[in-house]
């Protein structure tokens, strides 16, 4: 009974101060709110709020806010646990069954108050937090870091006795991608953890909802889809006011298989083709607009397997709309926008049987007669298609590439030749595929290969030197 008490009596004592400061919080909160009023002038206004502030955080007014809360919660614990200790006491009841019904429904309370104090410490976008939470965030994510670093160590210890990357460093065996996939989620979680542990619960949540692309993406799903069926013009705005190297930051094209933004997609292409404005500001609008939308088409077309790949290559890669953004001044549109149809046509050519529509579409993308295609086994569609890309993107060059189109072009040409695209062609066996590629190019037309080899050689200076142009002097055969 002596322990029932002091918990009891303590309890008390809390509440009744935690009520207490509660009511001096909104006697201080209204006073801070009121005071700057007092003075007419907006400057001085100014002044007599941040002198206020100043003293706020001085004095550590936020830790008492705080505090308050804390002491309730901490008079409820005591309560609770007072009651559990009396229903146990045999002096006070004889019912067993009073005392653990009074234990299940303790017991469940302090069952949700942990999960409850535990779960921003997991997720830091959950709204549910008690003041627990505060506390327990440093030995959670310290927990955490600690576990993370020293499974990567154990994996790192794996990696180095069973894997043994090949002469040109690739490792190929599904295990060991495995094992290095766990290593980079181990290290990534330990980044993870230590970084929440430095910043705080509270700079944690701020850097979450700033850093996070979700809430940006569902927004920017709803205003596509809402202005493709409204205004044109407004939807070509938005589209052009999102940054480049942000596009698949914001636009998450493909979930669960399937391409989200495929009406407004579409919509936006065919609002941007070429013919249908005029020079001037609207023009740097529908070119901005339109590398975001081919942007976003030729990440579709990079996945290793393309959804809906008959609707894309009838719509995003239709020629009617591409051919014309192939010859277009603009480096980028021109790169993208071959990169899109060539990537489509290498699904295509794998086909087993194509379909009369497909070998016009292949026709008109590769430059080849559809009975050449249609006669042709894989291999040399490849090849077709490799020629068609690197002929179509140099045939056009005036100028330099700029380093972004060069890696997109680069990324483009890993694809086609089945090279890790992470590595380009860094490695000596790509480089080999890529310089015997270029040369049975140039077996095929010596001629017409000649001066596009050369300018891929200032991208690819390994790639070999094209055989010179035999010169017919007048009077030979």
């Amino acid at each position: 009974m002596v322990w029932v008490n002091a918990m009891w009596l303590i309890s008390l004592v809390l509440s009744v101060t935690s009520a207490l400061i509660a009511t001096l919080l909104q006697q201080w909160a209204r006073r801070y709110a009121e005071t700057p009023k007092v003075p007419s002038e907006p400057n001085d206004r100014a002044r007599v709020r941040s002198f206020l502030f100043s003293g706020t955080e001085s004095y550590k007014m936020r830790l008492l806010v705080e505090i308050a809360p804390t002491l309730l919660h901490f008079s409820v614990y005591l309560f609770f646990i007072g009651l559990v200790i009396a229903f146990h006491n045999s002096t006070i009841t004889t019912n067993k069954k009073v005392a653990i019904a009074v234990d299940v429904a303790v017991g469940v309370f302090g069952l949700a108050y942990i999960m409850l104090s535990i779960l921003p410490c997991r997720d830091v976008r959950c709204p549910y937090r008690t003041p627990m939470s505060y506390i327990l965030w440093y030995p959670w994510h310290t927990f955490l870091s600690f576990a993370a670093r020293c499974l990567h160590w154990f994996l790192k210890q794996l990696h180095g006795c069973f894997v043994k990357p090949s002469l040109d460093g690739v490792i190929t065996s599904p295990g060991q991608r495995r094992l290095v996939d766990w290593l980079n989620s181990c290290e990534s979680a330990f980044k993870k953890h230590w970084r929440y542990l430095v910043d705080g619960f509270r700079k944690s949540v701020v850097n979450g909802a700033i850093n996070a692309p979700e809430g940006d993406r569902k927004i920017i799903t709803w205003l596509f889809g809402l202005l493709a069926l409204s205004d044109k013009s407004k939807l070509r705005k938005f589209a052009a006011s999102i940054p480049r190297h942000k596009v698949l930051d914001f636009i998450r094209p493909i979930e669960s298989e399937k391409i989200v933004f495929r009406d407004p997609l579409l919509v936006l292409l065919r609002s941007c083709e070429v013919g249908e404005h005029t020079a001037g500001p609207d023009e740097d609008v529908r070119k901005r607009s339109l590398l975001v939308c081919l942007d976003v088409i030729h990440h579709i077309s990079k996945t290793p397997s393309v959804p809906e790949l008959n609707f894309v290559r009838a719509n995003f890669a239709n020629t009617g709309l591409m051919q014309t953004l192939w010859g277009d001044s603009d480096n980028a549109v021109r790169v993208t926008s071959r990169s899109i149809c060539t990537l489509i046509a290498r699904r295509v050519v794998r086909r087993d049987r194509l379909e009369e529509e497909e070998l016009r579409w292949l026709q008109e993308v590769t430059g080849e007669t559809s009975h050449a295609i249609f006669n042709a086994d894989v291999e040399a569609r490849d090849r077709m298609n490799f020629k068609s890309f690197v002929h179509g993107v140099f045939s056009s060059q005036v100028d330099d590439f700029p380093t972004g189109d060069v890696t997109s072009f680069k990324e483009t040409l890993a694809i086609l030749l089945d090279v890790r695209t992470d590595h380009h062609f860094d490695l000596p066996t790509s480089q080999n595929q890529l310089s015997e590629k270029v040369r049975r190019m140039q077996q095929d037309d010596p001629q017409g290969s000649y001066e596009v080899i050369n300018r891929l050689r200032l991208i690819f200076p390994f790639v070999p030197i094209p055989f010179p142009i035999p010169i017919n002097h007048p009077g030979s055969q």
